[in-house]
């Protein structure tokens, strides 16, 4: 009976396995045209789409989301801050700093300030929103006084962060545009979720713990 159970164990493992290390493996939405350049800086942008909902809610629950969620969110540093809530245009301006995590263990972390801005704009049943101006300071705790920003049009974009093929991620710049391209999903599709937009719950990478 043993031998039978191993046997069907080891069927399983042959099947599953492939398909198991292919996902863990994927790659394919950090590649080539994953990060946009807008004038040469990077820059990603999408719109949704909020059916029922007026341009004062939708306004509303963007300024709560990045507010509570961006602003006072668990990650935020000092300079982040709401640089505009103009109710009159419907438009939303803030500046943030975050740690952004590679890895998180009891004996060992490894991270970067992130800083970005992220503009959202209203409108009736819809919105936009924008994340720009992003860059990192990197090795800072290694490093006291010392660290140096990277700019992400130096640094994740398609012909520093993927190898010659365009087919994989760099080692230490591909890091970075993979959990940056994480961190801008999540905050996407939250930001939709918060309007009332109907958005698929993103499985977002996970640091390791």
């Amino acid at each position: 009976m043993n031998k039978v159970l191993s046997f069907i164990a080891c069927i399983l493992f042959l099947i599953l396995a492939p398909v198991s290390i292919k996902a863990q493996n994927d790659e394919t939405k950090y590649l080539e045209g994953a990060v946009t350049l807008k004038n040469g800086y990077v820059e990603f942008e999408k719109s949704y789409n909020v059916p029922g909902k007026s341009q004062e809610e939708i306004f509303g629950a963007l300024q709560n989301y990045i507010q509570n969620s961006l602003i006072d969110g668990p990650e935020s540093l000092k300079q982040s801050r709401m640089v505009k809530a103009d109710s009159t245009n419907f438009t939303i301006v803030a500046d943030l700093e975050e740690w952004l995590y590679f890895k998180r263990k009891a004996w060992v972390t490894h991270r970067t300030r992130f800083y970005y801005q992220i503009i959202a704009q209203a409108e009736e049943g819809r919105f936009n929103i924008i994340m720009r101006r992003i860059h990192y300071l990197y090795d800072e705790e290694e490093r006291p006084g010392m660290a140096e920003p990277y700019h992400a049009e130096e640094w994740i974009t398609d012909d520093m962060a993927l190898n010659k093929e365009k087919t994989k991620l760099t080692r230490i710049a591909g890091k970075f545009r993979r959990y940056t391209i994480e961190r801008k999903d999540e905050i996407f599709t939250n930001a939709a979720r918060a309007a009332g937009a109907k958005v698929k719950v993103l499985k977002v990478i996970e640091v390791e713990e």
